[in-house]
């Protein structure tokens, strides 16, 4: 199979994820993948050095046909630091993960309502506690983490599972001795400038 066709069955299988969804976000980006996959034919993409190891060893024994189809398209998935957010994310933080997106506002596959992509982070590493205006739901598609929502417990997520972050509530990642790939969607207020990181109250860590 060659890298288009494997992007295809990639989008597809996405689609397939967020079908499981019962939100109107999601809906709409089952659409919007569903349709792409009839014709778009993405180019090559330079590897994002700081993460490719990480991101191929997160498919390397993957189960799920969104991870198999990642690792089959790699050569054409965006990958990058942040994706739009590098002006509110540091270096410090944005080490431990990269995005590819392939859904939004001047994205692969070009939509004004919706985003939606890929994310892998690194093992043994925090995603600290962060917040945006837009509603999010990540797909776990390989790999194993805990994911914490509002500085509450932490709760484990394997792939195959949908993490569903309302509206501004702090959200938080940690993996163990593997790295993972998740795909995510945002729909609502996808503004990439109400994005921020979030200090626990005094009386919570995480």
């Amino acid at each position: 199979m060659d890298s288009i066709d494997a992007f295809r069955d990639l989008l597809m299988s996405l689609a397939d994820v967020y079908a499981q969804e019962d939100r109107e976000g999601a809906r709409v980006l089952v659409d919007v993948y569903r349709a792409a996959a009839q014709d778009t034919a993405p180019t090559p993409s330079p590897p994002y050095q700081p993460m490719n190891a990480a991101i191929l060893a997160s498919t390397e024994t993957a189960k799920t046909a969104a991870a198999k189809a990642a690792r089959a398209a790699h050569s054409v998935l965006p990958w990058a630091r942040t994706g739009k957010l590098d002006e509110q994310i540091t270096k410090e933080v944005s080490d431990v993960f990269s995005v590819a997106i392939l859904v939004g506002p001047g994205a692969l596959i070009h939509n004004e309502t919706v985003m939606g992509g890929l994310f892998v982070q690194r093992s043994g590493a925090l995603y600290p506690a962060h917040a945006h205006a837009a509603e999010e739901t990540y797909a776990m598609i390989a790999g194993t983490a805990e994911w914490q929502k509002d500085f509450g417990e932490w709760e484990e997520h394997k792939a195959g599972e949908l993490i569903h972050h309302p509206t501004n509530i702090p959200h938080a990642t940690r993996t163990r001795s593997m790295p993972i790939m998740a795909a995510w969607r945002w729909s609502g207020d996808i503004r990439p400038s109400t994005y921020r990181m979030c200090e626990a109250p005094e009386s919570q860590s995480i």
